[in-house]
């Protein structure tokens, strides 16, 4: 399995405030010794939910975001700052989907004033929250791109 979990935050705190005041204490995570900080790139892991095995995940500026996109380049996370990718270890893409999915719903009621997205292997829009607008699932049709942008205009950050 290479398929990749990851959620999108809609926050200007620097990587690792975020990394250590929500992050590790909400989820009980810990840093992996055998990979240390690169830059702005920390690499973490805990245990997963209701589930054997570990959530190996990384936090780092969204390096996929663009500035300021053509109209056919827009991407559903271009005004997201921070990324969260998160793999399971026993490498079941079932429990892995499943696993980030609650890490999701979890930092939404951790944090519910932050706009935050789920997306499967960067490409699929999985789910989407936007503070005084409400959460939202897609079908798992919905892409990140811009075909797709009328699906999502209103429950993206801008």
């Amino acid at each position: 399995m290479s398929t990749v979990e990851n959620i999108f935050l809609g926050t200007d705190l620097p990587v690792r405030e975020v990394l250590e005041e929500w992050l590790m204490p909400l989820f009980g995570l810990e840093n992996v010794p055998e990979e240390p900080p690169v830059g702005e790139d920390f690499y973490v892991r805990g245990r997963a939910m209701g589930a054997d095995g570990w959530l190996g995940w990384v936090v780092r500026p969204n390096s996929y975001a663009e500035v300021d996109p053509l109209p056919e380049d827009v991407q559903a996370f271009d005004a997201y700052p921070l990324e969260i990718s998160i793999r399971y270890g026993s490498r079941s893409e079932e429990i892995q989907e499943q696993q980030a999915r609650l890490v999701f719903e979890k930092l939404i009621e951790a944090q519910p004033d932050v706009a935050m997205l789920l997306v499967h292997d960067l490409g699929l829009l999985v789910g989407a929250h936007l503070p005084g607008v409400g959460t939202k699932y897609f079908d798992g049709s919905v892409t990140v791109d811009a075909p797709d942008q009328e699906l999502w205009r209103g429950w993206v950050r801008a």
